[in-house]
């Protein structure tokens, strides 16, 4: 987080940091989703900050030292970026929870969130209808193509995780097969 801030990307202020301990900056303010949940107009406005935050962080060059995503690329790579993990602060939206972060590309990072918010389990017509909208525009603003470039490698990283459960399991195997295959 702190090489992400030298580079301008907005993330809490790191104070210290020893092992798996940060103390850092307390961020004010609701999640992206939060303010989704009471403000949903704002969906196109919020789906182009998501994607102008991610665009900032695949900008920086990962250190040498930075993780492998499994995905053969040389810029930071979040791993897990969705509304609920862009913070919406005084100053600006600020992203946390590095915990997946790691070197990769931009089309996997891009297709991870893409994965993510399609096959996150909702309850609700509403709140189904506010997903597909949520992940048709991200499609947009972050870039067809740079999406669908890095999707088969998201969806099988994502079917890698132990704590998929079998609902979101179904949804990652459905973006996974061809287009022909899902449209049928």
């Amino acid at each position: 987080m702190q090489w992400l801030a030298s580079a301008g990307v907005p993330v809490p202020t790191v104070h210290r940091a020893e092992g798996r301990d940060l103390v850092m900056d307390r961020v004010t303010g609701p999640t992206m989703l939060d303010d989704l949940q009471r403000r949903p107009w704002r969906l196109l406005h919020h789906t182009k900050t998501l994607a102008e935050v991610q665009r900032s962080i695949n900008a920086v060059t990962a250190p040498d030292w930075t993780a492998s995503t499994g995905a053969a690329g040389n810029v930071i790579v979040h791993g897990d970026l969705h509304p609920m993990n862009v913070m919406l602060g005084p100053d600006g939206p600020v992203v946390i929870d590095f915990t997946n972060a790691g070197r990769g590309t931009a089309a996997f990072d891009a297709a991870i969130s893409y994965v993510l918010m399609s096959t996150f389990e909702t309850t609700g017509a509403v709140d189904r209808v506010g997903q597909q909208l949520l992940v048709r525009a991200f499609h947009l603003a972050r870039g067809r193509s740079l999406v669908d470039e890095g999707l088969a490698g998201a969806c099988d990283y994502r079917l890698a995780d132990p704590n998929v459960t079998d609902g979101e399991r179904r949804r990652v195997e459905r973006l996974r097969s061809p287009r022909s295959e899902r449209a049928a």
